[in-house]
């Protein structure tokens, strides 16, 4: 139960098309990222209601979707199991210290155990204090010794 019944965390529909893309863009001016152009829009709806690649929850304040989280399922060798990444997890910035945040986080927690994962995992930017605070507050590990690295389709091309 969230900690406000003004607070609702539910599952994406397809119905919800324009709603996520409303976000995502929002999420992309937040981070300083050019918004998606139309042939990536058309991915990411494909991608998230049809191919089901990656599942998305919506916070809902009052019946208005303010934040989301983007998730999907990774696989650990080294713990045999399986786990969850959080790709996204956005809140709008008007409707942040209302736990809005930590209610998305703590849906994400409860999917992981459900699923019987060894891990959950995400990314914050450097720059990101308010989400690094967040995350540090709620006890989460900053990896030590781990350093992300990353080919983008263009840096495929080059290795193929």
């Amino acid at each position: 139960m969230p900690i406000d019944t003004r607070l609702i965390i539910r599952p994406a529909q397809v119905a919800d098309k324009r709603i996520l893309l409303e976000m995502v863009d929002a999420m992309a001016d937040y981070d300083r990222k050019p918004r998606l152009d139309l042939t990536a829009q058309q991915r990411l709806i494909r991608d998230a209601f049809e191919k089901h690649l990656f599942e998305v929850v919506f916070a809902e304040w009052e019946g208005k979707v303010v934040g989301y989280a983007a998730l999907y399922q990774t696989y650990s060798t080294f713990e045999a199991s399986p786990g969850l990444f959080i790709d996204d997890l956005f809140v709008r910035p008007e409707y942040r210290g209302r736990h809005v945040g930590f209610e998305l986080f703590r849906y994400c927690v409860r999917e992981a155990k459900r699923r019987n994962c060894g891990r959950l995992e995400w990314l914050v930017l450097d720059w990101n204090h308010p989400a690094l605070g967040f995350y540090d507050h709620l006890r989460a590990k900053k990896l030590e010794k781990w350093v992300p690295f990353r080919l983008n389709r263009d840096d495929m091309e080059y290795m193929v």
